[in-house]
C-alpha cells in the first residue's frame, strides 16, 4: 500500500508542474506584450497596469479563501520576472544597434563604479576603469588618470562623493577630449567646475543614477542628467541610456540638489530620526517587537537599511547639500505644525493635513521590485 504522505508528495510535484507550465506559458505572452511595447515606443513598465494585477490576484486570493498578503507577494514576483524578462530583450535590441564606444569609469572598483562599467560592457562598449584603490576582475584597468582621459570617448567618474570635487579637478585639468560625466549624488561642491569646464569647450555633463548598485531591474528607476552648459554634451549622455527600461529626467545641474533635499535628505533624515529616538527610548528593539505594528514594520525595515550604511556618506549627502539648512527649517516648520495639530482641542487641523498628505500622492504609487 502506498504511503499516503508519498502519495500526496507526488500530487503537490505535480500542481508544481502545472504552475510552472502556466508561468511558462505566462512569460510566452509577456514577450509578445514586451515586442508591442517596443513597436509602439511605449515604457516597459506601467504602474497601473501592475496595481490591476495586484488588485487582481488579491480578489482571486480572497474568493478562494488563500492570504492575500501572499497573493500580492506572487504578483510581485510574477512582475518582476516580466519586467526583468522585457528589460533583457530590449537590451538585445539596443546592443544589435549600438556603436561600441570606449568608455573608462573612474573610480570602477567601488559599488557604484562597478555598476556602470558592467552596465556599458552590457550594451557592448569597451569599458576600462582607472582606480588606485583596486582593480576589478575581468575589467581591463589602467595606469594613471591621465591614461583614462587620454583613452576615453567617454570618461564616468564614480569616485566617493567626499573626494569628488579634487578627482572633478584633476580630470579637467587634463583636458580631456571626450565626454565626461560624475556620477555624484549631490553637485552643489562641483557647480563652478561644471560651469566653468563647459564654457571652456571641455563636453562635460553630469548624471546621478537614483538607486543602488544591487538593482536587479531598472524599470521605474530614474536617472538624472544634468545640462552643465552644453546641451550636446548632455544629449549625447542620455542617447547613451535612450534605449534602456531606465526613466531618463534632464534637469539643469542647479536644481539637481534642490531636488535631492527632499529625495535623499529628507529620505535619509526621515529613517535616522526614527532610529535616534528608539535608540534613545530606553526600550529595546526586541521589547517594542513583541507589540509591533505593520506600520512599525515597515518603517524599521527602512530606518534599518540606513543605520547599516556608511555613515560618511550619509553625512556627506547632508553636509555638502547648500539647501540642507533650508530642509532642516522646513522640517521643523512641518514638525510644530503637527505638534500644534495635535494640541489643537479638535480633530480638524490634524484632519487637514492627512487630507494634503492624501492630496499630495497619486492614486497608484510604484511598487520595488526585488
Amino acid at each position: 500500500m502506498p504511503d499516503p504522505l508519498t502519495s500526496l508528495r507526488a500530487r503537490i510535484a505535480a500542481i508544481d508542474a502545472q504552475m510552472l507550465g502556466l508561468a511558462a506559458e505566462r512569460f510566452a505572452v509577456v514577450r509578445e506584450v514586451g515586442e508591442t511595447k517596443r513597436a509602439e515606443g511605449l515604457p516597459v513598465r506601467s504602474f497601473a497596469a501592475e496595481a490591476d494585477v495586484i488588485a487582481r490576484f488579491r480578489g482571486i486570493a480572497r474568493e478562494r479563501g488563500i492570504p492575500e498578503d501572499f497573493a500580492e507577494r506572487l504578483a510581485l514576483q510574477l512582475i518582476g520576472g516580466s519586467v526583468q524578462l522585457q528589460e533583457e530583450e530590449l537590451s538585445a535590441t539596443s546592443r544589435a544597434g549600438a556603436a561600441a564606444r570606449r568608455v573608462t569609469v573612474v573610480g570602477g572598483a567601488g559599488q557604484m563604479g562597478r555598476w556602470i562599467a558592467g552596465f556599458f560592457e552590457g550594451q557592448g562598449h569597451d569599458v576600462s576603469i582607472y582606480d588606485p584603490s583596486g582593480r576589478v576582475e575581468g575589467v581591463r584597468s589602467l595606469g594613471s588618470l591621465r591614461e583614462a582621459v587620454g583613452v576615453a570617448e567617454v570618461l564616468l567618474l564614480a569616485t566617493p562623493l567626499g573626494s569628488g570635487r579634487e578627482v572633478l579637478a584633476e580630470t579637467l585639468a587634463l583636458e580631456p577630449k571626450g565626454l565626461v560625466a560624475d556620477l555624484f549624488s549631490l553637485k552643489s561642491h562641483v557647480l563652478d567646475l561644471l560651469r566653468g569646464a563647459a564654457g571652456n569647450g571641455i563636453r562635460v555633463t553630469s548624471i546621478h543614477p537614483l538607486f543602488g548598485p544591487d538593482v536587479r531591474t531598472l524599470s521605474g528607476r530614474v536617472l538624472a542628467v544634468c545640462d552643465c552648459g552644453d546641451l550636446a554634451a548632455a544629449d549625447e549622455m542620455s542617447s547613451l541610456f535612450g534605449d534602456t527600461a531606465l526613466t531618463v529626467t534632464r534637469i539643469p545641474v542647479e536644481r539637481h540638489d534642490e531636488f535631492m533635499q527632499y529625495v535623499l535628505g529628507l529620505s535619509h533624515l526621515v529613517s535616522i530620526l526614527f532610529f535616534t529616538t528608539l535608540a534613545e527610548s530606553g526600550f529595546s528593539f526586541q521589547a517594542l517587537e513583541t507589540m509591533a505594528s505593520t506600520t512599525f514594520h515597515k518603517q524599521t525595515r527602512a530606518a534599518a537599511s540606513v543605520a547599516g550604511e556608511n555613515p560618511d556618506l550619509y553625512y556627506e549627502i547632508q553636509k555638502l547639500n547648500r539647501h540642507s539648512a533650508e530642509l532642516f527649517e522646513r522640517i521643523r516648520t512641518s514638525l510644530k505644525r503637527i505638534e500644534s495639530a495635535v494640541h489643537a482641542g479638535d480633530s480638524e487641523p490634524f484632519a487637514r493635513l492627512m487630507e494634503a498628505g492624501r492630496e499630495f500622492f497619486p492614486e497608484v504609487l510604484p511598487r520595488e521590485l526585488d
